[in-house]
């Protein structure tokens, strides 16, 4: 549980202060005009938060599950490989979620709307 609400609250950290630099990437890859107004800046960022809160709490709630099996109760720290393993892992879960949320957050920004409009 603390490892998944870390994750989650890191996660939704991470867009709120990175949306506008997304918001970039996004309109200059479509070949759309930039602007500095805040409404279309955080345009999509509900479904980002949502996306990357819930990305980050599955790969920390994953990724310390994983490395708890791999430890099977050893008091020991984990190769380089086990590390490696358990990160990708979590990644792969996690990206079952996160690719979906992040179409929704990319036609948001392209077309417009948002959650709550």
């Amino acid at each position: 549980l603390q490892n998944a609400t870390v994750g989650m609250t890191v996660g939704v950290i991470e867009v709120l202060c990175l949306q506008p630099f997304n918001y970039c990437k996004n309109a200059l890859q479509q070949g759309q005009p930039l602007t500095a107004d805040p409404r279309k800046l955080y345009r999509g960022v509900s479904a980002n938060a949502v996306n990357m809160g819930c990305c980050t709490m599955i790969q920390f709630a994953v990724g310390g599950s994983f490395k708890k099996l791999v430890l099977a109760g050893e008091d020991r720290t984990l190769k380089m490989y086990e590390e490696m393993g358990t990160g990708i892992a979590a990644g792969v879960i996690s990206a079952f979620v996160g690719s979906p949320l992040e179409l929704i957050m990319i036609q948001q920004q392209r077309k417009g709307g948002g959650a709550v409009e």
